[in-house]
């Protein structure tokens, strides 16, 4: 896809006034330039100054602002030769887009802050994503779902000695992992805060061994109390940022499953990952494309990502911008709240089985048995 950035130098800040803000910024420029090409707006006092930090290469082109007859008539020349043009504009506080150009801050960073007494998932239950975006979400995916759905599988066989049976899709989405269970001979229910994700599940992953609900993890009912096996994949179950909420999605899953059930609680292993990530992915299928823009920054036991959707679905462009929070349970605060109702009877780093790894391994994936 023909994506354009542009990038108001001023934008990035001022390095006397908070010299740890400006490389940051400086580090997610960098990052840019390794993705997209680059046309830099920036006043002749700070060129010496730019130049300086050796970020200038190949795929970054610099304007002189002074020298400049008609900045705006310019950027809008250069969105005519652009699907999409990606503008980090000086003074621009929140993402927003018009026609094909998109205006954002540099510094992404959500307010964490508006966290302090409610979960993530007060957020996360209107995201975008879930909601608008629901009709494309198996687009977005890089992951690999039948292998997902081989090791639940597997994981049903090797803890409980058998075939089939029940099993409970907590945070089921548009039913990726219910319909690989269903279509092996189990009897799935999926359950989602979302109504557009459960809408689309029904469309995209019927099947005659599934029933999907709208609910919350959190205090599910369902007129079934006798669940061999619950899971939540994909580090869904983090949404569930405070122990209280994690706690209610544990009780939840006791009071709905048999004695010597397992629930399986799948997450990428966040202490892991490296600080700041920015990244790319590209989707092309008929009369369909699609690029999405990923950032993501990690802080603690916290990792919150940013979205830039770009589609264009039969020649109509359509843009999403997202974000969200997700918080890493450790081993020791999993076994704290799950006390009670279920015990860690094993860790993955993998969805091969392999042994979980603090420092190397890609995902944490906990196997609990109900007590």
């Amino acid at each position: 896809m023909n994506i354009k950035v542009l990038i108001d130098f001023e934008i990035l800040g001022n390095y006397k006034a908070n010299k740890k803000q400006f490389e940051n910024n400086i580090e997610m420029l960098k990052k840019l330039i390794m993705i997209y090409p680059i046309d830099l707006f920036i006043s002749s006092k700070n060129l010496d100054f730019f130049y300086s930090w050796k970020i200038h290469n190949k795929n970054i082109k610099v304007f002189i602002e002074e020298e400049l007859n008609d900045k705006e008539n310019l950027i809008s020349e250069i969105s005519k030769n652009h699907e999409w043009i990606l503008y980090f504009k000086n003074g621009t506080k929140a993402v927003k887009y018009n026609n094909n150009i998109i205006y954002s801050p540099i510094n992404l960073k959500g307010n964490i802050s508006q966290f302090k007494d409610i979960s993530f998932t007060e957020h996360a239950k209107h995201k975008k994503y879930y909601h608008d975006f629901s009709n494309y979400y198996m687009y977005t995916l890089a992951n690999d779902t039948e292998k997902e759905g081989q090791f639940l599988i597997k994981s049903f066989k090797k803890y409980l000695n058998k075939s089939t049976g029940k099993v409970l899709d907590c945070c089921c989405g548009v039913g990726r992992h219910s319909y690989i269970m269903a279509k092996n001979g189990f009897k799935v229910t999926g359950i989602d805060i979302s109504s557009d994700q459960i809408e689309n599940a029904k469309k995209i992953h019927p099947h005659r061994n599934i029933d999907y609900k709208i609910m919350d993890i959190r205090n599910f009912q369902v007129k079934d109390n006798n669940f061999d096996m619950s899971y939540c994949m994909w580090t869904t179950y983090n949404y569930l940022s405070l122990d209280r909420d994690l706690k209610k999605f544990i009780i939840s899953n006791y009071i709905h499953q048999k004695k010597g059930a397992i629930l399986i609680l799948d997450s990428k292993n966040i202490p892991k990952l490296e600080p700041h990530r920015l990244y790319n992915r590209y989707t092309k299928k008929e009369n369909f494309n699609m690029e999405i823009l990923i950032n993501k920054y990690v802080f603690n036991n916290i990792q919150n990502s940013q979205y830039f959707l770009f589609i264009n679905d039969n020649g109509i462009k359509k843009f999403f911008f997202d974000d969200e929070f997700v918080r890493f349970y450790t081993i020791e605060e999993l076994k704290n709240i799950i006390s009670g109702y279920y015990e860690l009877i094993d860790i993955y780093g993998d969805f091969d089985m392999n042994e979980y790894n603090v420092k190397s391994s890609n995902r944490f994936i906990t196997i609990l048995r109900r007590i």
